[in-house]
């Protein structure tokens, strides 16, 4: 037996090196040509928003109904709402509560919507 690798397991190595590479490059490239928005203190809980331009939409629709309406408050709630940055558990528990408002002819979760209309106003 030879010590010395065949040429076929060298290409094969070779190739799975590039796809990985390539995997990894492609899993880290949003960093580079993703979205990219502006620092705001509302930062921890923006970052919940999978899409934050649909999010400002239904947050102006919420606040032109709602013209007291306080993202310093609101953020305040939502910090209180949303433990170990996960707005899921907070959402299912609205749900189940029937805790829903209307923003834009949408009835959604009300810390959705309040995060939406932070969005707006950020």
């Amino acid at each position: 037996m030879s010590a010395r690798p065949n040429r076929r397991a060298m290409l094969m190595v070779g190739a799975g090196l590039g796809a990985l590479m390539l995997g990894a490059g492609g899993y880290e490239a949003w960093r580079l040509f993703g979205r990219h928005y502006p620092p705001t203190p509302y930062d921890d809980l923006l970052s919940q928003l999978t899409d934050r331009e649909a999010a400002r939409k239904i947050g102006s629709a919420y606040s032109a109904s709602h013209p007291e309406f306080s993202a310093r408050s609101a953020a305040h709630l939502l910090r209180s709402r949303i433990r170990a940055n996960d707005l899921r558990p907070a959402l299912l528990t609205e749900i189940a509560d029937n805790s829903v408002i209307e923003a834009g002819h949408w009835v959604m979760p009300e810390s959705l919507v309040l995060l939406c209309a932070i969005a707006a106003k950020t």
